[in-house]
C-alpha cells in the first residue's frame, strides 16, 4: 500500500475516533441485560449519550425520525412519555412542554447519540456507575419492572438469554450499591458560589428554588444520607447548607440562599453533581469620557459573557448577559445622548440578563471591548456598525514583521549526544499582552508556568545535543500565527507547543494532549509525549486529542503538538504548576517523550 494512502487512511480512522471523548471501554446495562451498542458511548461535559437506537431495542421506545439537509429531529415515544429533541440544539419537548436539556443530541456516523441523563430523569428511573470486579467500568439504568416486561414481552432486547455477571448477582449486589450514599456536600466557593454533592454513583434529582425565605431544594431519589453536618456560610449567594433523610427513598439538600438566583447543575460520570448560581449584576450605568467615548457600565461580582444584538426596526442594540442575575431589578435609564434615546435593564429570563439600548433613528453603535477593575466593568461603544469597527481595526493594526529566529550552532564535541543537531522548536504558549488563562486560586499567570517550563525543558534538550528554538525566551507577545512560522524558518524537525488548561463548569484536572490529525506523526509524537507525563507526573490522563482549529498546529509543517500540562483553575494543579519542581518534572517527562519520538520514529 502507497505511503500517502496509508495516512490518508489512518488520519480518516482517527478522526471518526476521536470527535468527541469515546467510552468504548465502559459497558452499559438497561435492566438485567448488557447492551450491544452500535457505537460507543460519548461524552460531552460530563453528560453521557448512547445511540438512541439502544432505547428502542432495550426499552420498547418507538423511534420517529424527521431528516433534512439541516434539520435532523427524533421523536421517542414510551409508554406514558413523549420527547421530542432536535440534533445540535439543547431544547427539547417532554409530553409538549419545553425542557432543556445538559446536552445537545448529536449525529455521529450514521447514528442519533442522546443524553442518557436527561432520558433517566424524565421516566424516573435511576442511573449507577459502577467500577466493581468486572475489569471494566459499567453503567446500570435500574427500569421498572413494567418497563422490564414490556421490553420481554415485546422481545426488543437482543439478548434475551442473558444473564447477570457475576459481580451483579444478589450476594455482591449490596445494599451500599443499591442505595447511594451521600458522602460529603463541598462548598467551593467562587464568584458563582460553586457547591458540589458528592454521591457514591449516580442518583436521580430533582431540584426546585423557593422563596420566602429563599432558598434551592435538591431531592437525591434513592440514596442513603452519610450524616453530613450543617454548614454556616460566610458567602455572597449561599447563607447555609443542610440535609436529612426526607423519607425512606429520598435524601434532600437545602440551600438557604441571601438572594434568590438562578443555578445550573452539572452531573458528573463517576457520581455526584457540581452547583454553579448565577452572576450577580448589580448597578447598572452611561456615560461619557473626556474623548466623548461612550461607555455602558455594571458592577458585578465578576465579569458575565454576553450575546450583542443590532435590530433596525425600531434601531436598539441588545445585550444579553449569559448565566446572570440581576440584583436591583428592572429599571429604565434616561440618557442625554446624540445617539441613545434610553437603556433598560431587564431579567429577561431565570438565566439572562438583558441591557437594551434605544437608539435614535439612524443610528448605530456596537460594543468595541470591556475594561474591567474592582467590581465595575465598563464596555466601550464604537459609533458605526460592525463592520466600520472591523475595517478601523485593520487600519490601525500594524504592519506585520517577519519573526526574528536564533539559531544556536552545533558544538562538534557534542557528536555522541543522543539528539546531536537536531533541531526542536520549543513554544512557550501566550506572553506579554496576552496572560492566558490566570489562577482562580493564586493569580498565576499561565503565561509565566509554561515560560519556566519552556526554558527547563530547553535546557534539557540543549544538554542532550539538540539545537533548540524559542518562539519566546522572555515575557513578549509571539501571535499564534508567527510561531509555527519561526519552526519552519530554522528549519526544526519538531514543534512542541507548551500551555496550561482552564474550565468552568466542573472540577477538571489533568493532562492533555492535543494534535492535528492531517499527519500520522502529529499522532505518534502526541502519543509518546501523553505517557510520559502520566508516567511521570502522575496526573489524570486525559488523553491525545485531536485538534484542527489551533493556528500553531495547523500552521506547523512538521510534526506539532500542543501540551496541556495541567489545569490552573484547580487550586491543587495550580499550586503544584507554581512550583520550580514540579515544573522541572513536565520538562523532564516533554524531554523524555520527545527522545523517545526521535528513538522510535526517526
Amino acid at each position: 500500500m502507497p505511503k500517502n494512502l496509508l495516512i490518508v487512511i489512518m488520519t480518516v480512522i482517527l478522526l471518526l475516533l476521536s470527535s468527541f471523548a469515546a467510552y468504548a471501554s465502559l459497558d452499559l446495562y438497561i435492566g438485567d441485560q448488557l447492551v450491544k451498542l452500535p457505537a460507543p458511548l460519548i461524552v460531552d461535559n460530563s453528560n453521557i449519550l448512547i445511540p438512541a437506537s439502544v432505547l428502542k431495542e432495550y426499552m420498547a421506545a418507538q423511534l420517529k425520525l424527521k431528516f433534512s439537509s439541516d434539520f435532523k429531529q427524533i421523536t421517542i415515544e414510551f409508554p406514558t412519555v413523549v420527547i421530542s429533541m432536535q440534533v445540535g440544539t439543547i431544547e427539547a419537548l417532554v409530553n409538549g412542554e419545553q425542557q432543556l436539556l445538559n446536552a445537545a443530541p448529536q449525529f455521529i456516523n450514521g447514528e442519533i447519540m442522546v443524553p442518557l441523563r436527561f432520558i433517566v430523569d424524565v421516566l424516573e428511573f435511576r442511573l449507577e456507575f459502577s467500577t466493581a470486579l468486572t475489569g471494566s467500568n459499567a453503567l446500570i439504568v435500574h427500569i421498572s419492572d413494567d418497563l422490564a416486561q414490556l421490553v420481554k414481552a415485546e422481545g426488543k432486547s437482543v439478548t434475551d438469554s442473558f444473564s447477570l455477571p457475576e459481580f451483579l448477582e444478589p450476594p455482591i449486589f449490596d445494599d451500599t450499591y443499591a442505595h447511594p450514599i451521600l458522602r460529603n456536600i463541598e462548598y467551593i466557593g467562587g464568584s458563582r458560589s460553586q457547591v458540589f454533592i458528592d454521591t457514591k454513583g449516580y442518583s436521580a434529582y430533582k431540584s426546585s428554588l423557593l422563596t420566602n425565605p429563599d432558598r434551592l431544594m435538591i431531592d437525591l431519589e434513592g440514596v442513603k444520607w452519610g450524616n453530613i453536618p450543617e454548614q454556616e456560610l460566610d458567602d455572597t449567594i449561599i447563607r447555609r447548607i443542610r440535609s436529612a433523610q426526607h423519607d425512606e427513598n429520598t435524601v434532600r439538600i437545602v440551600l438557604d440562599l441571601n438572594i434568590s438566583t438562578n443555578y445550573k447543575i452539572n452531573p458528573r460520570l463517576d457520581g455526584g453533581l457540581n452547583i454553579f448560581f448565577n452572576y450577580l449584576m448589580g448597578d447598572v450605568g452611561y456615560y461619557r469620557d473626556e474623548n466623548n467615548v461612550p461607555r455602558l457600565w455594571f458592577t458585578a461580582n465578576e465579569q458575565p459573557t454576553f450575546r450583542v444584538q443590532s435590530l433596525p426596526s425600531p434601531p436598539r442594540l441588545i445585550l444579553d448577559f449569559n448565566n446572570s442575575t440581576l440584583v436591583n431589578g428592572i429599571c429604565d435609564l434616561k440618557v442625554d445622548d446624540p445617539q441613545i434615546k434610553q437603556i433598560r435593564i431587564r431579567q429577561f429570563n431565570s438565566s439572562t440578563a438583558r441591557i437594551v439600548l434605544d437608539l435614535e433613528e439612524g443610528a448605530s453603535i456596537v460594543p468595541a471591548y470591556v475594561e474591567a477593575g474592582d467590581g465595575r466593568y465598563e464596555i466601550i461603544l464604537f459609533e458605526g456598525t460592525t463592520e466600520e469597527y472591523q475595517a478601523l481595526l485593520e487600519q490601525e493594526e500594524p504592519e506585520p514583521t517577519e519573526p526574528v529566529v536564533i539559531i544556536p550552532e552545533a558544538d562538534p564535541a557534542d557528536t555522541a549526544k543522543p539528539l546531536y543537531g537536531r533541531i526542536i522548536a520549543v513554544d512557550p504558549g501566550h506572553g506579554g499582552s496576552d496572560p492566558g488563562t490566570i489562577g482562580e486560586h493564586l493569580g498565576v499567570f499561565e503565561k509565566d508556568i509554561v515560560l519556566e517550563i519552556g526554558l527547563k525543558l530547553g535546557q534539557l534538550l540543549t544538554e542532550a545535543g539538540a539545537l533548540v528554538v524559542y518562539t519566546r525566551m522572555d515575557d513578549s507577545y509571539v501571535s499564534v500565527f508567527d510561531r509555527p512560522k519561526i519552526a519552519d524558518f530554522a528549519n526544526a524537525e519538531l514543534l512542541v507547543s507548551i500551555h496550561a488548561n482552564s474550565y468552568e463548569g466542573t472540577e477538571a484536572k489533568g493532562v492533555e494532549t492535543l494534535f492535528n490529525p492531517l499527519y500520522l506523526e502529529n499522532f505518534r509524537l502526541a502519543q509518546l509525549i501523553q505517557s510520559e507525563l502520566i508516567s511521570n507526573l502522575n496526573a489524570c490522563d486525559r488523553g491525545v486529542r485531536p485538534r484542527t482549529d489551533l493556528a500553531v498546529l495547523n500552521g506547523a509543517k512538521i510534526p506539532a503538538v500542543l501540551v496541556e500540562v495541567g489545569f490552573v483553575t484547580d487550586k491543587e494543579e495550580e499550586t503544584l504548576l507554581n512550583t520550580s519542581e514540579y515544573q522541572q518534572q513536565i520538562a523532564a517527562a516533554l524531554f523524555s517523550g520527545i527522545q523517545l519520538f526521535f528513538l522510535t520514529y526517526r
